[in-house]
């Protein structure tokens, strides 16, 4: 514009800024997409927020789980952030040193931006030292490409079922960044950049970002909130009294209803009754166990573990987890957090034959 004002596009990129660089000490403040703004294929910012809490929900639960990586140090981490922007801006936003590590979730290419007081603290308590390192060296970088795999590991367990998609991470390449050309290439010209506040037990804190192809983070967020419209929309059938006629209820003021039915429990051939003798049984104690995984080891591979090991099992991540009863399998679920305990949602109930035919089966 020929006044000397700004337009919009130009206000715009000004708010969005360039990534603090490492050493910042402050508490940032939560933003959604910044200006609002989004390409016509990219997330609206109703979409961009759901997308947000997912994202904040998942590292909340990750930050419990790294906290054994850091000699039980608590992590706090919050997704403060999620905004759209060129790839080919991303070095601009990456402060000189800051550690880059890439991998894929999935099909989604994905990398994180640690500043130096960030990887230093990681680097430090992952291995033990009595003090933060002056430099980081090839094995700190290998020790904060191990917690950043981990992290996308809880990620992943998190997020695939919610997704419906499979994002079991790829192995992590991490590097110093000293200038654009450190900056692996994405899939697409533009990406998302997620910002996380993470605080470390006795540490202020930090800032991490995380920058996604922006083709996946559509998919997902319009996913998300397409899922939520159909819930909110979906009409709710409550039998307020009235005469049915021809399968179809009539509630106070003539509006009409079908009665909600719901599946019964009742498994077929299971008794309504149960027998007088099993009453007996009622108060005996079994022992439920829900199962993740297994794997198979060789003697040496055992005796090899140690702290900090990673064990690979035979199930994928996002796949239900089994329960058993005596070392029966009767149902399957998901794992769901409760406050701060684990726990796990039935989604599916083994059959009576099914079952018999496993139990026959030894």
């Amino acid at each position: 514009m020929g006044d000397g004002s700004l337009s919009q596009e130009e206000i715009d990129a000004l708010l969005m800024g360039a990534e603090d660089v490492g050493g910042t000490t402050e508490p940032f403040a939560a933003s959604g997409l910044a200006g609002g703004a989004t390409t016509a294929a990219g997330l609206s910012p109703a979409e961009a927020e759901i997308l947000k809490d997912s994202f904040n929900e998942a590292v909340r639960v990750a930050g419990s789980q790294l906290s054994l990586f850091l000699e039980n140090k608590s992590i706090n981490i919050q997704c403060t952030s999620l905004d759209e922007l060129p790839a080919t801006s991303v070095g601009s936003q990456i402060a000189a040193g800051n550690v880059l590590v890439s991998l894929s979730l999935g099909s989604a290419k994905t990398l994180f931006s640690l500043p130096q007081d960030l990887a230093k603290r990681i680097a430090r308590h992952m291995m033990g030292e009595p003090s933060e390192p002056l430099e980081l060296n090839d094995a700190h970088l290998s020790t904060i490409s191990e917690f950043i795999n981990n992290l996308c590991s809880s990620l992943s367990n998190s997020l695939s079922g919610r997704f419906g998609e499979n994002l079991t991470p790829t192995a992590p390449e991490t590097k110093r960044f000293s200038s654009p050309a450190d900056i692996p290439p994405f899939s697409e010209n533009q990406v998302y950049r997620l910002q996380y506040n993470i605080t470390i037990e006795g540490y202020p804190a930090s800032r991490l970002s995380q920058y996604i192809d922006m083709s996946p983070m559509v998919r997902w967020g319009k996913g998300l909130s397409a899922g939520k419209n159909q819930a909110r929309s979906a009409p709710l059938n409550l039998d307020f009294g009235g005469t049915p006629a021809a399968g179809v209820a009539a509630g106070p003021r003539g509006i009409p209803f079908t009665p909600v039915t719901f599946p019964s429990f009742q498994q077929s051939g299971v008794p309504s009754n149960l027998p007088p003798n099993l009453e007996l049984l009622l108060d005996v104690q079994m022992v439920l166990t829900v199962e993740l995984g297994r794997t198979k080891k060789y003697v040496k591979e055992i005796l090899g573990l140690g702290e900090g090991s990673i064990i690979e099992l035979d199930k994928l991540a996002g796949e239900p987890v089994d329960l058993l009863v005596n070392g029966k399998l009767i149902a399957k679920g998901e794992v769901v957090v409760i406050d701060e305990n684990f726990g796990v949602r039935v989604t599916d109930i083994i059959g009576p034959a099914e079952r018999l035919a496993k139990m026959s089966g030894g």
